[in-house]
């Protein structure tokens, strides 16, 4: 992630916890062979009164139990320890500890499991929670983009909703499918084009990976500093063969970098295709701050500014990627490439079609 989401967006987490405490009266009813309390007393005191009503949680409830009794002693103590792995979020993303799937639990519990979460997920819209959780991300994101990708943007409380991510994926681990901390809004492209319903804790052959905690401060830079201006797809004008590296490279990135396509996307939708727009809109700001450097010393100090000017901008408009590419640029031109010398001061000097 190029920034992480405040952890106060995940303090309004009361159903989450509610379910939580429940879950563990109705194990302990089965466990003990005792009699499960009449609704809506299986729910804590504090959110009786939010859910007395809600009959569709009522009868997963029950499913849920009535399923639960069935299973022997050891049976239940594997669902019970699961509840409370699936929902250790960010030790599990740090793969400091691990958990077990739906499908390691017994077949019987599966789908009452799946009926309660899907349905209590449902229910943070409907109890107003995702709309709160979703304005404390918007109000405190700068540039109201989407942190995976840093090009998409978030429309603005009220709107029609953004994608609301199970970052661990609700088809394996349905306990955590109404944990605000696992409930990540993200861009659509970022949800439904690239990370769908892959499972962040493994790769695709098996092995275990680690994966950035969205609600934790987080800081990855892009350089392209590797890049060749000259060696990438030729066509009416060369473009750079682009090599994209993150700082730190750790394997947070990596797992980021993998699950999203993050290189492929700023390579093939971003990098070639506003390579010369971008140049324009650098010979246009040369023009409108009246630099026009008649000297190589000059054209590198419009070069630093413009880089500077960039960074300056973060997330807006892509200018992490212009700042990337512009310090690139600045750095093959200090280096003498003769090439690029005369494409830039080209640019500066004689403005682009």
């Amino acid at each position: 992630m190029l920034f992480g989401y405040p952890i106060e967006a995940t303090t309004d987490n009361w159903l989450h916890d509610c379910l939580v405490i429940s879950l563990h009266t109705l194990h302990d009813s089965a466990q003990n062979g005792q009699e499960l309390p009449a609704w809506p007393l299986v729910i804590p005191d504090q959110y009786r009164e939010s859910l007395k009503g809600r009959h569709g949680l009522r009868d997963r409830l029950l499913a849920y139990h009535a399923a639960l009794v069935s299973l022997s002693k050891e049976e239940l103590s594997q669902v019970h320890t699961a509840l409370a792995e699936q929902n250790d979020i960010e030790n599990l993303l740090s793969a400091t500890c691990n958990c077990q799937s739906i499908n390691d639990l017994p077949e019987s519990v599966r789908q009452p499991i799946k009926d309660l979460f899907e349905f209590s997920f449902k229910l943070l819209t409907e109890l107003g929670i995702r709309d709160k959780q979703y304005s404390v991300i918007y109000e405190s994101n700068l540039y109201h983009v989407c942190p995976f990708c840093g090009c998409e943007f978030f429309d603005a409380p009220g709107a029609p909703r953004e994608a609301l991510d199970h970052f661990l994926a609700e088809s394996k681990y349905p306990f955590a499918a109404a944990n605000l901390q696992n409930l990540v809004p993200m861009g659509n492209k970022c949800n439904s084009k690239y990370k769908l319903a892959q499972d962040i804790l493994y790769t695709d052959d098996g092995a275990r990976r680690k994966s950035f905690y969205p609600y934790r401060e987080s800081s990855v830079k892009v350089s392209l500093d590797r890049s060749d201006p000259f060696e990438g797809e030729k066509g009416l004008f060369p473009l750079p063969y682009w090599r994209i590296d993150f700082e730190p490279d750790n394997e947070e990135v990596v797992t980021w970098n993998t699950v999203f396509h993050i290189q492929e996307r700023y390579q093939r939708d971003i990098l070639d295709r506003e390579f010369m727009s971008w140049l324009r809109e650098f010979s246009s700001w040369c023009r409108s701050a009246n630099i026009m450097p008649n000297s190589e010393t000059g054209i590198v100090n419009a070069l630093t500014r413009y880089c500077e000017h960039m960074e300056t901008m973060r997330m807006r408009d892509r200018a992490f990627l212009k700042a990337a590419m512009f310090r690139m640029l600045l750095r093959h031109y200090q280096e003498g490439n003769q090439r690029l010398i005369t494409l830039i001061n080209g640019v500066v000097v004689g403005g682009m079609a």
